[in-house]
């Protein structure tokens, strides 16, 4: 599926077009024959003269693929609707991004159709005469302007893609309960209030999509037996139809910015297949301890509910990669530290006051969210997740880190800002790999001279703490690209700084910086860190 709920999708993607053989009837072996695909944008002639040439040549009846694609058509003009009318034998028609309000009725002369691709123009409504395309596999509405469709789509018995998102749909027709070999609708985007019952009948449909929309209830489902993905997000739905259990081959459920505010037992009993389950942004308060059911589950999405407790079964997981539990009301979460296989783990916005020592067994964790909770220490064992990458421990109350962090030779981030540290431990030095460094809104009153043994660092984040100076060795940092000190009780700068060749941000404001001239502070950064350059300079030259 696509990624999930994060805004509207870029209008312009098409289907790649099938390369289909060409034939000829030409009983001429001397007369050159012509290609049977028009696409407009490439072709060198008309296409008048194209449909010459193929008349010509006695081709009309192998032409299968006409593409008016990008062309600024407002309306099919009586030349092209008499085209339509020829080319009886035309497989794929692309007329996507034009600015078409109508399709004329002639589209239903092209009975060998079997790609229609309409999306991202105007389109208000379409033709009844569409029943008459019953060799249509994939029919492509996007980005159009439709209220309504007729009841005649139902008569496309070929048709296995349907995708209408982004239109203004408010309902649809029984009929669509018709189209039995159907395999991927996409619906989203539109402004549904209910889903026809119909739809119970689409016994072949492999991918359900409605999210965006008004929906408050799902209608049965449970006849959907070939089901693998089913996506509701953002809509109103308080409960999952209870007939879903039955779909056993469920892969992915996604509902995440609904009302729902309880899981149903047998429904986690009904669908053992499911690999992503995507419930943030609800009212769920309780996770039943059949979760632990779901062994073949990948993702797992709780974030912003109102869960406060974690059910033991949850360690059950193994095949579990990325759990995601930020704004819940978890106290505690020793029960995700069986889940080995764990590579992102985010807790962030809880009330948690300590990790459990048990994480040193999440031995696969890349990036760890626990930034917004009530920590006061980090444990030691820390140090034994040697594959992660990205540790964020923001808005907590740290006041130190253990030693052992200079071991995750692996980390390439890290944001401790909004904590209460007062000194680095010297072995961060050793984090030969990290490139973001994030220690503002702290109170640090010294920065370790090992900082100069990052290399790879690019950003170093130190605003509003109670430094007095920064380390001579800062100069070092040869990657570094943002430096930012603001609101500090700096009184001089490192010379150092202007060997950093690849600095483009210097955030130096509010600071005393009372050993450099005023009329050089006064002129900012940039007059700051030439005159850096000056004193270096003047420096090299008396040693």
């Amino acid at each position: 599926m696509e990624n999930k709920g994060k805004g509207k999708e870029k209008p312009g993607k098409k289907y790649e077009v099938e390369r289909l053989r060409r034939y000829s009837v030409s009983k001429d072996p001397n007369k050159k024959l012509v290609s049977t695909t028009f696409i407009q944008k490439q072709s060198k002639i008309g296409l008048d003269e194209f449909i010459k040439s193929v008349l010509e040549n006695k081709q009309l009846h192998t032409v299968e693929v006409l593409d008016l694609s990008r062309h600024k058509i407002s309306e099919l003009s009586a030349r092209v609707k008499f085209y339509m009318r020829m080319l009886r034998q035309l497989k794929v028609l692309n007329l996507y991004s034009n600015k078409l309000k109508k399709i004329p009725p002639e589209i239903g002369e092209m009975t060998s159709l079997e790609r229609l691709a309409l999306n991202e123009n105007n389109l208000i409504e379409l033709p009844a005469e569409i029943e008459k395309l019953t060799c249509l596999q994939m029919l492509d509405l996007r980005y159009n302007k439709l209220e309504t469709l007729p009841a005649e789509i139902g008569s496309l018995p070929s048709l296995t893609k349907l995708f209408l998102r982004w239109n203004r749909l408010k309902s649809l027709p029984d009929e669509i309960g018709n189209l039995e070999n159907l395999e991927i609708f996409s619906v989203r985007n539109n402004k549904l209030k209910e889903i026809t019952p119909e739809i119970n009948k689409l016994t072949n449909l492999q991918v359900f999509d409605v999210q965006n929309n008004f929906l408050t209830q799902l209608p049965n489902m449970g006849n959907l037996t070939n089901l693998e993905v089913l996506d509701v997000q953002f809509n109103r739905v308080q409960k999952f139809p209870d007939d879903l259990k039955n779909i056993s081959s469920l892969t992915q459920l996604h509902a995440r910015y609904n009302q729902i505010r309880k899981l149903k037992t047998d429904l986690l009993l009904g669908i053992p297949l499911l690999r992503e389950l995507d419930l943030e942004g609800n009212r769920i308060r309780k996770i039943p301890k059949e979760i632990g059911n779901l062994t073949n589950l990948t993702k797992l999405f709780l974030g912003r509910n109102r869960i406060e407790k974690l059910p033991a079964e949850l360690g059950n997981l193994g095949e579990l990669e990325e759990l995601y539990l930020e704004q819940n009301e978890l106290q505690e979460i020793s029960e995700v530290c069986n889940l080995t296989k764990l590579s992102v783990l985010n807790v962030s916005t809880n009330h948690l006051t300590e990790l459990p020592a048990g994480i040193v067994q999440m031995v696969s964790l890349k990036d760890f969210f626990a930034g917004s909770n009530n920590l006061e220490s980090l444990l030691p064992e820390i140090g034994k997740l040697k594959g992660l990458f990205h540790l964020d421990l923001n808005d907590n109350l740290l006041t130190s880190l253990p030693k052992e962090i200079g071991k995750i030779k692996n980390l390439r981030f890290i944001n401790l800002e909004s904590n209460q540290i007062k000194k680095l431990p010297p072995e961060i030095g050793k984090l030969k790999h990290l490139q973001v460094l994030q220690m503002g809104f702290n109170n640090l009153t010294q920065l370790i001279y090992q900082i100069g043994n990052l290399k790879q660092l690019t950003e170093l984040n130190l605003d509003e703490n109670r430094l007095r100076s920064l380390p001579t060795e800062i100069g070092q940092c040869s990657a570094l690209e943002v430096l930012s000190f603001n609101e500090n009780n700096i009184n001089d700068l490192p010379n150092e700084l202007y060997q950093l060749d690849q600095l483009r941000l210097f955030g130096m404001d509010d600071n005393p910086l009372a050993a450099i001239p005023p009329d050089i502070r006064d002129g900012g950064s940039q007059e700051v860190f030439n005159y850096l350059g000056e004193r270096l300079e003047l420096q090299q030259k008396q040693q």
